[in-house]
């Protein structure tokens, strides 16, 4: 398992001269607790973590959703979305690697079935315009815009913004879905 401290994070991303940045937008998401904290309080942590290490960053409010494509007996997740404006010279295999750590920070577990519950998911869902396929990373993150919980939290802070290789910004993407999956704010 691949664990980046966040003193660590921040030198990688912020030891740059380089006043271009780029754009990328992640999704959180969490429906277990870790060490005494409850997924909203991680999810609301890690997003504090992501502030620090970005020059901007964008966040939306906090949603419950529904588990889709979990096994049954899944509790809902808590999940939000922002947009961080980085360094243009960072990687999104780079970013990749921190935002790993940032989940081991909060005890994540890696495990080779995949939607299984979790403390911690933090994914890309575009860096850029980078379109990517690599065993380690696809860009844009290929089911975003088949996911409500998704979509909804980035529609809150950038409903313009379009992803690389599609024609419909978020906003339009949202609204295409079936009304079938259940996100709401959280209280």
């Amino acid at each position: 398992m691949c664990h980046i401290s966040l003193k660590r994070s921040m030198s990688i991303l912020n030891n740059t001269t380089d006043s271009n940045l780029v754009a990328v937008a992640v999704s959180l998401g969490s429906n277990l607790p870790y060490l005494n904290r409850s997924p909203r309080e991680i999810v609301l942590a890690a997003m504090e973590s992501l502030r620090l290490i970005s020059i901007e960053a964008d966040s939306s409010s906090v949603y419950r959703s529904e588990p889709v494509d979990c096994p049954g007996g899944t509790g809902d997740f808590i999940n939000a979305a922002m947009v961080l404006r980085l360094p243009s010279k960072t990687s999104a295999n780079e970013f990749l690697a921190v935002l790993q750590g940032i989940e081991a920070d909060y005890g994540r577990q890696r495990s080779a079935e995949q939607n299984q519950a979790r403390t911690l998911d933090i994914d890309i869902i575009s860096f850029g315009n980078q379109e990517l396929e690599s065993s380690r990373l696809i860009l844009p993150h290929p089911r975003a815009m088949q996911r409500k919980f998704v979509l909804m939290p980035l529609a809150e802070i950038h409903p313009e913004m379009v992803l690389p290789g599609q024609s419909e910004n978020i906003a339009q993407l949202l609204s295409l879905l079936p009304r079938t999956e259940n996100v709401h704010l959280s209280a």
